[in-house]
């Protein structure tokens, strides 16, 4: 079995081990963590951002004065 140094700290670790011993980089490839922090970014602006539109708006007819609103409402 072969040592091979981490990219990120310089431990030497066991070929077989995924992530370093003394830092946690992975050392297999990219971890199964970022693409999931990758998929809930996208979700949350997917989903977030028109509600977050939506509710700036409704704020800014709520504050606009009286006079400049139509005159059934």
């Amino acid at each position: 079995m072969a040592l091979v140094p981490c990219k990120e700290c310089g431990t030497l670790n066991s070929e077989n081990a995924e992530i370093c011993l003394s830092c946690e980089f992975p050392i297999k490839g990219r971890s199964q963590k970022q693409l999931w922090r990758w998929v809930a970014l996208g979700l949350a602006l997917v989903f977030g951002l028109p509600f977050a539109v939506y509710s700036i708006d409704l704020l800014k007819a709520q504050l606009q004065p009286e006079a400049s609103r139509p005159a059934g409402k």
